[in-house]
């Protein structure tokens, strides 16, 4: 627990700024997330970026005082706030026996070199001079690494496979896909399935499906693949079969009038 972490500016205009519990935990996990590949904690071995921990642990690690006396976060508002920071696709989540894996997502680029000189603060402990490169190779090409991963983070929004592939690892409490995942993500997409209708429609399909024991678990992208098809045929289905009602001609008050005279044998005019 040595050194320092860095924190984005934009993070003041994230949602998660004004939820404290939240903003507290992804700093927490920024804090505690290993900074190299490698790291063994309970026999797990985790890589740059993760984080193992139990939800009773993060109950005392988030502790606050309030007024005189410490007050501990509850396990049900914890596991929102994990939700919403998957949700966000900030981290992905996945249980152990030694406890619940947390993997920041793009760490590299929340924690890497930045290209600007006044990032390379020296501490008491490491100054920068005796830094030694390490498995990514020289600053230098971590420097044009982060460039590139800056690059990619400027643009509006992720790519619509990244934000399917987001989804289906969260709600699958899992850290990378298969090729055959893979497959199935493009097929979709070469579909031209509407990005918006795939990712509600994932989270139905996790929602609704019933496991007919502990180990029954949705395995692969394929199986959300049918239950999206589906969906959208009978959605296209429902489409083609609305017609267009004419609009009924609406009278104005002089043809109303008129109306009303000639069933009531009212004479009209001068």
């Amino acid at each position: 627990m040595q050194g320092w972490i860095k924190l984005h500016r934009k993070i003041v205009d994230h949602e998660i700024w004004s939820d404290v519990t939240t903003f507290r935990l992804f700093t927490l996990l920024l804090l505690k997330a290993s900074h190299q590949d490698g790291i063994k904690i309970n026999g797990i071995e985790l890589k740059k970026g993760q984080y193992i921990r139990s939800y009773s642990k993060l109950c005392d690690d988030l502790e606050f005082k309030e007024g005189r006396a410490f007050k501990k976060v509850s396990k049900s508002t914890i596991l929102r706030s994990v939700k919403k920071l998957a949700k966000n696709g900030m981290i992905t989540v996945s249980e152990t026996d030694s406890g619940t894996l947390f993997t920041i997502l793009k760490y590299q680029l929340y924690q890497g070199f930045s290209h600007t000189d006044e990032s390379f603060h020296e501490t008491d402990n490491e100054p920068l001079t005796k830094r030694p490169q390490n498995d990514h190779g020289t600053i230098a090409e971590q420097k044009q690494e982060l460039k590139n991963l800056r690059r990619e983070e400027e643009e509006e929004n992720l790519s619509a496979f990244q934000q399917i592939e987001n989804k289906f690892l969260q709600r699958k409490g899992s850290l990378f896909l298969s090729p055959m995942d893979s497959q199935s993500i493009n097929r979709l997409l070469k579909d031209q399935v509407p990005l918006e209708n795939i990712l509600k429609w994932i989270d139905e399909i996790f929602d609704e499906y019933k496991p007919k024991h502990r180990a029954d678990t949705i395995k692969s992208f394929a199986y959300c693949e049918k239950g999206i098809l589906d969906r959208w045929a009978k959605l296209q289905r429902q489409q083609s079969n609305v017609k267009e009602f004419p609009n009924k001609k609406t009278k104005n008050s002089f043809d109303a009038l008129a109306e009303y005279a000639r069933e009531h044998g009212i004479p009209m005019g001068g």
